[in-house]
């Protein structure tokens, strides 16, 4: 700005600070214009993000050809990114399968499904002979395939994960002729494989009714089955593949277990069964029932050694009696029960008290034969006695009088006559033991040779005979 002062042109100094200042601005307008990004640095520098990005987008919306072709590489990636898993941990594929929810038996074409049995672990708890039962105890590995619980291994890069049992579907066993049975799972996990092959355990306990062939006993041995199936009807179902079965613990009480074996009955696959082989160890039986028996049987045979007079035979036998009978009552819990082969044992108690009765009343009766030389009862036998001792009366008395009449009668002939009697009833009482010990000596001979027949035939059928029974008529 131009002031004119008296005709001639001048400018102030505070003019010359005013238009550098005017100059100034206009190179800064300039230069911004000239150089667009370095302006457009500091525009995004000085605002927030949520601006920037609401300026990103608005500049980005008419350049449609840009856009597009900076979608397309981005497509690819999303696509690469859903062939990979969200997770390749094991937990994570646990949970994968879990969500299936295979809890329903896997249906197969066929609709049956080959349940393999590779093992079974087998014990034998105890043997009941008064109820015929025995309990076992099984380990049984199962293993079975399930299509829908396979994975690929090239994505998730496992072969086995570990899962809930109570998440997936398990065979369940069971005991045709098992009168309780109990079935547990090992463990609350299994394994599964990859291409879908399962593998787990149960343990089962179970009591079965098997009629033990005890006619033998206490040499008894007998096999019992134990039938272990699984649910099958009209073509539809599961069927079992056995493998191994091993023992532990073979003994058990008074049984062994010799061998358990694998069999199937008419070569069906739904009636599979255990073959158990059990054999009685007669040690303790024979000491507790058998011994004492035969040592009673014993002393009464050596009982006839006693005099049959004076009542000491007879005492004797009947403590006998006695001792056999208590013997009887307080072992009777441990004689087996009865069945289709009735033990020949009882038979054996039975023969053994008739036998020391028997024996008892013969040394009655021939002690009585001994001291009488009569078999008839007391009361006629002294009515006897009397009617001829009061008719010997009778004829003393007559005598007497005859004497006293005839006066021939002397002291001297009745010492005589008494002592004559005396000795005659001597040798009548002689004679009577000698018969009562001949008769004995007769009755112990065939009370010898009925216990040596007898202990012939127990023994033949002790261990030579058999008696059979059907232990799998529950399938009849």
């Amino acid at each position: 700005m131009y002031f004119v002062t008296g005709g001639r042109a001048g400018m102030r100094p505070m003019d010359h600070s005013v238009l550098k200042c005017c100059l100034f601005s206009l190179l800064l307008l300039t230069v911004s214009a000239a150089d667009p990004p370095s302006n457009a640095a500091i525009l995004a520098s000085e605002t927030t993000p949520g601006n920037a990005s609401n300026t990103a987008n608005a500049g980005q919306a008419p350049n449609t050809s840009n856009t597009a072709s900076t979608n397309q590489p981005s497509n690819t990636a999303t696509s690469s990114s859903a062939t990979t898993p969200s997770c390749t941990t094991r937990r994570c594929l646990a949970s994968m399968l879990i969500a299936k929810e295979a809890l329903s038996q896997p249906q197969s074409p066929s609709c049956i499904s080959n349940i393999s049995v590779p093992l079974i672990v087998y014990e034998t708890l105890s043997v009941d002979t008064k109820d015929l039962r025995f309990e076992s105890h099984l380990q049984v590995m199962l293993s079975w395939e399930d299509p829908d619980l396979s994975w690929d291994t090239s994505v998730y890069h496992h072969d086995m994960v570990v899962l809930p049992v109570s998440k997936i579907w398990t065979p369940e066993l069971h005991v045709t002729n098992g009168v309780q049975t109990t079935i547990k799972h090992g463990n609350k996990d299994l394994l599964v494989h990859s291409n879908g092959t399962i593998e787990h355990m149960v343990i089962m306990n179970t009591v079965v009714g098997c009629e033990v062939n005890l006619y033998n006993y206490p040499f008894a041995s007998d096999f019992c089955p134990i039938a272990i199936n699984v649910w099958a009807l009209k073509g539809c179902g599961m069927f079992l593949n056995f493998g191994n079965v091993s023992t532990t613990s073979a003994n058990r009480g008074d049984w062994l277990t010799e061998n358990v074996e694998l069999d199937a009955k008419g070569g069906r696959d739904d009636r599979n069964y255990l073959w158990v082989s059990l054999k009685m160890r007669s040690e303790n039986p024979f000491l507790s029932l058998v011994l004492p028996s035969i040592l009673i049987i014993v002393a009464d045979v050596v009982s006839f050694s006693l005099p049959l007079g004076g009542g000491e035979r007879i005492s004797f036998k009947v403590t006998l009696v006695l001792s056999f009978i208590m013997f009887l009552i307080i072992l009777n819990d441990l004689l087996p029960g009865g069945g289709q082969c009735s033990p020949i044992i009882r038979k054996h108690f039975c023969f053994c008290l008739v036998i020391l009765v028997l024996s008892t009343l013969q040394s009655m009766v021939l002690t009585r034969l001994a001291k009488c030389g009569t078999l008839w009862p007391c009361s006629l036998s002294k009515s006897k006695d009397s009617l001829l001792k009061d008719t010997d009366n009778e004829e003393e008395s007559k005598s007497d009088i005859k004497a006293s009449e005839e006066e021939k009668n002397t002291a001297l002939q009745k010492v005589v006559k008494f002592l004559n009697k005396m000795a005659a009833q001597d040798q009548k009482n002689a004679i009577h033991h000698r018969f009562a010990n001949k008769v004995d000596l007769i009755c112990f001979c065939i009370y010898l040779t009925v216990l040596i027949v007898y202990a012939v035939v127990i023994l033949y059928f002790s261990f030579g005979s058999q008696c059979k029974i059907n232990q799998l008529d529950f399938w009849s």
